[in-house]
């Protein structure tokens, strides 16, 4: 239930004042302040909802940040979807998440939006998501008892729904190294700040014939959030031919119509575009 008083403000300048402070709010509804790129256009409208409590984070700076360690690359959850666009780590390791970045928005946003909003607004458009699927990230959770880690795939659990409690942030995204390759790729209605029709995220190996030894894809905009294809993938790793495969598709998504397309074109579109580029640019451009 939503105050109708006036709506409080903090600003933490660390995780710890950030756990001290949630331990006193927790009967407060909350929301968190990151990029404000989602947040603020919902509170345009003089009847837009407002929590009892707003906190804004961008003063915490052990979430903000790209670092690289032995075995896996960590994200700060305050990091710009532009940081990531130039980032030579997440180019070299997670080249779908590169690709998303360079198709986030404008450039004004994507100064100013972050990945840990992104993921929190758990859109099923939001194009971050697909290559965080498909490189199985893991969030770093932190509130005033603990912190723990989960996989973005149960961390989301429906359209702007997440399985953070109101006093939890996402503090880090964790990826490992794992060597897979992989690309991007998002159909929107225009060029540039575009919602997307259809997005999807593919990260794979290879052996020394050519031959996949793994093969993960994950796609938006047609489920009620991210889904893995995993029925297309499994006949794909067994040998079942590409026009075969491209039909287990709708084993695995569950189009809507909206404003944007129809489920239909949604449905076509994703598997048209799947044996495109299986077909055609898969080995040249996804490496």
């Amino acid at each position: 239930m939503v105050s109708k008083n006036k709506m409080k403000y903090f600003r933490p300048s660390s995780t710890h004042e950030l756990h001290d402070y949630l331990v006193d709010v927790k009967e407060m509804s909350i929301a968190i302040l990151a990029g404000g790129t989602d947040l603020m256009p919902r509170w345009n409208d003089d009847n837009g909802l407002r929590p009892d409590m707003l906190i804004d984070i961008k003063k915490i700076h052990e979430c903000f940040g790209i670092r690289e360690y032995e075995n896996e690359i960590v994200i700060g959850a305050l990091t710009t979807i532009q940081e990531i666009k130039n980032s030579i780590l997440i180019q070299k390791y997670f080249g779908a998440l590169s690709e998303a970045a360079s198709h986030f928005a404008g450039v004004q946003i994507r100064h100013r939006a972050t990945i840990g909003g992104n993921i929190c607004n758990a859109s099923p458009a939001g194009d971050m998501l697909p290559g965080l699927y498909a490189h199985r990230a893991d969030m770093k959770v932190i509130g005033p008892n603990s912190s723990h880690s989960i996989p973005i795939s149960d961390f989301i659990v429906g359209p702007g729904k997440t399985v953070l409690e109101s006093n939890e942030i996402i503090s880090e995204i964790h990826l490992k190294k794992s060597g897979d390759s992989s690309c991007f790729y998002k159909l929107g209605l225009r060029q540039s700040m575009a919602i997307a029709v259809v997005n999807f995220a593919i990260a794979y190996t290879r052996d020394s014939n050519n031959a996949f030894t793994s093969l993960n894809i994950a796609a938006g905009s047609v489920a009620p959030s991210i889904v893995f294809l995993n029925h297309f993938t499994d006949g794909i790793m067994n040998g079942t031919s590409l026009d075969e495969a491209i039909e287990l598709v709708d084993k695995d998504i569950f189009p809507i119509d909206d404003i944007r397309a129809s489920a239909d074109y949604r449905r076509t579109v994703l598997k048209n575009v799947l044996k495109y580029t299986f077909r055609h640019e898969l080995h040249e451009n996804c490496e």
